[in-house]
């Protein structure tokens, strides 16, 4: 009997054209995907992949196989689904959440999915970006979120992507500054003079913030890093520098901290769900997904109202 988790490899490796591109998606060694790959091609008697300079290509009975097993694994979401709603214990659902997410969006996710599907559990676990890929593949989580930014997107692979909102970037000021007053959005190019405090991204991100000032035309002043968003909060309040954050990561914003958007060039954090292609009919993942869209675009209106007061 074929194995779930090796044909999910192999359509990985189908999908992705090559051992190590498939190894770093699904974050295991390039040997590991290749044992699993010859214990396959051993189960089904034949080759499913040839190795070329660069990569590999699928035999026909590769691409067979491809086929179906995307085909099989749909199915199967859909029969684990129909079970668990048949027996004793509650469906589940599994939503991975990235932190900041987890200050203002999720809260009401959790509210409004618990109202509208109280047979269903909704269950939460930690999930960077980074880690999504694997978690997904492995059935830890069925939707992810995950973000990038809209001058560098990420790609998602074999997931697809589903935008929820965005999550426009603000400087931070601290409240005696003499910007801290302005009115009107700040142009970051005006503030190429400025100290900056900046936060730490793992790949791809890691240098976002120079990037950002680099597409404004200037080389930023980085004066201190910092690991969380409170304490960059406390560190603009201090005058140690200025500072630039998604709207979403100041729901607990600081009285002495201002916020201001940014006029041209605006950047923002885009905000998507992320749920394998094989999930695609699964009744529990749309429901999720109806939910997480509902409840984005009811949290822009509302942070567009205020920011018009």
């Amino acid at each position: 009997m074929l194995d779930t988790r090796r044909l999910r490899i192999f359509c990985t490796v189908a999908e992705e054209g090559s051992f190590t591109a498939a190894a770093a998606r699904l974050h295991l060694t390039q040997s590991a995907i290749s044992q699993q790959m010859a214990i396959l091609e051993r189960e089904v008697g034949t080759a499913l992949v040839e190795r070329c300079p660069r990569g590999i290509r699928l035999t026909a009975a590769g691409r067979l196989l491809a086929d179906r097993a995307r085909l099989l694994l749909s199915e199967l979401a859909c029969l684990e689904h129909d079970l668990h709603r048949l027996g004793e214990r509650p469906a589940s659902v599994h939503l991975g959440v990235f932190s900041t997410a987890g200050a203002y969006l999720i809260p009401l996710v959790v509210q409004e999915y618990r109202q509208r599907h109280t047979e269903t559990r909704l269950v939460l676990h930690p999930c960077q970006p980074d880690e999504l890929a694997a978690q997904l593949a492995d059935g830890a989580v069925t939707v992810g979120l995950t973000w990038d930014y809209d001058f560098a997107p990420r790609p998602l692979d074999m997931m697809e992507r589903h935008h929820l909102l965005d999550d426009p970037m603000c400087v931070l000021l601290p409240a005696g500054h003499p910007l801290a007053d302005h009115t009107e959005p700040l142009r970051l190019r005006d503030l190429g003079a400025e100290a900056w405090v900046a936060r730490p991204h793992r790949a791809p991100y890691t240098d976002a913030f120079e990037v950002m000032c680099r597409i404004a035309g200037f080389e930023p002043d980085i004066v201190f890093r910092t690991e969380d968003y409170p304490s960059l909060q406390g560190l603009v309040a201090a005058g140690v520098g200025l500072a630039v954050a998604p709207r979403l990561s100041l729901v607990a914003q600081r009285p002495d901290v201002v916020a201001v958007p940014f006029d041209e060039p605006a950047f923002s954090r885009r905000i998507h769900a992320a749920t394998l292609p094989e999930t695609r009919r699964d009744p529990l993942v749309g429901q999720l997904l109806d939910v997480l869209r509902e409840v984005s675009a009811a949290s822009v209106e509302l942070a567009a109202g205020a920011e018009g007061l």
